[in-house]
């Protein structure tokens, strides 16, 4: 969730690099910043804000930096408050270090540093490793070997980097849990460790990605070179790969925001997701499908169930991550797993497939970025083509993912029509600003739909929430009876996903029946229902918006462009800030 930069150059401008790197890993979702380094003098400096990474990078220009070692962090607030003394770097005699994760034992720790003497200035877990390192340097160990025997004894979730002001010379990482990769510049001149790959997008064009337990050692020699050792202290050997996030990647080309980018990308997404697609696996060979997923990728293996179900005449269940790998489920042998994350790095769904792969039972991995740890551990792997995807909010990777999972059971796609679909509602004359003014100060939000249109109207009150901060839910239509129709006011806004389908009559039927409760409707159809609406368009309490007609199986599509478009003129009504929605974070490396 947080972000990690570290940086080890013969050019003393490090910090120019951590910065961009920073605010290239906004996108992650954080709270506050900071950097340490090693100034000329080989001493430990830090530089610690609340909030945008533009304030850190406003105090590290009016100090005029010369570094050629630092590391950086964007930090999103798991143990301890908000605050400049919880941010990271965390410093200990020298030593200093950023982490993302969980340290699970970091209580019994901190009990046995603060029994040696050590005073804790901040609420967090990730103090204690900065500590536990300046202890075992003490002891008479190399920063290496304390750094080894540091990592050894956490219980929990990291990745973390760490530089020592009296081996000025050495960049240290660990992974475990949560994504690390490793790079040199293509002059050889700089090193770098990242969280992901968008931080190093400008800086290196190769990168090795950790497996869980290793270590990697960026040094200054000859050139800058790095070592990468297993937890058993070998060396070894990682894949090196291209960096494929350009500089376009991570732009807003134009765009007032990269979400607003995303949403028009869609439809070529999809192209690229169809054209790309690389269909290794057989899903007719296995009697049932289970699909692990959270959030927004959990509402795509919804809709993948409804289709599935219905071409492959395959039974499908739908899980969320977080509650299948904790539940005891009852695994069975014939059966396929689909594990959806778009980062492939979602803790809970990486967890959750471990332990489906523990009992011998084939996974399959749907990700957005194939040398993420899901994918390299899943039996197979399937890529979707959504490219760097900015927003928090995730957007055009749930078409991307819909697209693949209906790919899974039908071949014969009219990808053509799915193009045209998501263009109409781009290029359209929908006034959705105007649709969202008429929402944005609503108390409370219904989205309803029935069959595949009930994961969209999920998807829709999702979107609403992260990005309006208006209470937003989802039901099946034929729900609202069952509960939900007890707080329909004329207060309430209920968007009524009904495209002329065959649940077309139960949907308008379960609409008049919010409109007698006096609640009111934006009534979300299709341009071949105009004749079938029979005076509920005249109500007025309804406002209508037509979207072009089209093959059922590819209305999800064009709905889905529509809901995203409405809740970011929603956001944008509202005055937030829809890339970086308070409180979330784009990857959840985290329980």
């Amino acid at each position: 969730m947080c972000g990690i930069i570290a940086a080890l150059s013969y050019n003393d401008n490090i910090s120019n690099n951590l910065i961009s790197a920073l605010e290239r890993l906004e996108y992650r979702g954080y709270d506050s910043a900071g950097i340490a380094y090693l100034d000329n003098n080989s001493s430990l400096q830090r530089i610690r804000t609340v909030g945008k990474v533009q304030l850190l990078k406003e105090t590290v220009e009016r100090q005029q930096i010369k570094s050629h070692i630092g590391i950086g962090h964007t930090r999103w607030a798991t143990h301890g408050t908000v605050t400049e003394f919880n941010a990271h770097p965390h410093t200990a005699d020298g030593v200093a270090i950023v982490h993302n994760g969980i340290i699970e034992n970091y209580q019994e720790l901190k009990k046995g540093l603060v029994n040696e003497g050590y005073v804790f200035e901040s609420e967090t877990d990730t103090e204690v490793i900065a500590k536990l390192i300046a202890s075992h340097i003490k002891s008479g160990k190399t920063f290496f070997e304390a750094f080894k025997q540091s990592v050894n004894e956490l219980v929990g979730t990291f990745a973390i980097t760490a530089i020592y002001e009296k081996e000025p010379h050495i960049l240290l990482g660990a992974k475990k849990g949560s994504p690390m990769a490793v790079g040199i510049s293509p002059d050889k001149q700089s090193g770098y460790i990242a969280s992901d790959a968008v931080a190093l997008s400008t800086l290196a064009n190769e990168l090795a990605y950790l497996e869980e337990g290793d270590i990697v050692v960026v040094k200054k020699e000859d050139q800058i070179l790095y070592e990468i050792f297993e937890s058993n202290g070998q060396k070894i050997r990682r894949e090196i790969v291209p960096n494929k996030v350009s500089l376009n990647d991570v732009s807003k080309n134009g765009y007032e925001s990269f979400m607003l980018k995303e949403i028009f990308e869609e439809a070529t997404v999809a192209r690229k997701t169809y054209e790309r697609f690389n269909y290794n696996i057989d899903i007719s060979k296995f009697n049932n499908i289970s699909i692990i997923a959270c959030g927004t990728s959990y509402y795509a293996g919804i809709v993948a169930k409804y289709w599935i179900e219905a071409i492959a005449k395959i039974h499908v269940d739908v899980e969320i991550a977080s509650e299948f790998r904790y539940r005891n489920p009852v695994l069975t042998k014939n059966s396929l797993y689909i594990f959806i994350s778009q980062s492939g790095e979602t803790i809970d769904t990486l967890c959750a497939m471990r332990l489906v792969k523990e009992a011998g039972i084939k996974t399959l991995a749907l990700v957005n970025v194939d040398t993420s740890s899901i994918a390299r551990e899943a039996d197979f792997t399937i890529k979707t083509e959504a490219g760097v995807e900015i927003g928090v909010a995730s957007t055009k990777a749930f078409v991307a993912q819909m697209l693949s999972l209906l790919m899974l059971c039908c071949r014969n796609i009219d990808i053509e029509a799915i193009e045209r679909s998501i263009n109409a509602i781009l290029n359209g004359d929908h006034d959705i600003a105007k649709l969202a003014n008429k929402i944005k100060d609503c108390r409370s939000l219904f989205y309803i739909g029935r069959g595949v249109n009930y994961p969209i109207a999920l998807e829709g009150a999702l979107k609403i929430k992260e990005l309006s901060y208006i209470s937003a839910e989802g039901y099946p239509a034929g729900e609202i009876k069952h509960g939900p129709i007890a707080i329909i006011d004329e207060n309430i806004y209920t968007m009524a996903l009904a495209p002329y389908d065959k649940y077309f009559d139960k949907t308008i039927s379960n609409a008049r029946e919010i409109l007698a409760r006096n609640g009111k409707i934006l009534l979300i159809t299709t341009n071949d229902a105009k004749n079938f609406l029979h005076g509920i368009d005249k109500n007025e309490n309804v406002e209508c918006v037509f979207l072009p007609e089209n093959n059922p199986l590819y209305l999800p599509f064009s709905l889905t462009t529509f809901i995203h478009l409405l809740a970011y003129y929603t956001a944008k009504a509202k005055g937030h800030d829809v890339d970086k929605p308070r409180n979330l974070a784009k990857s959840v490396t985290v329980e």
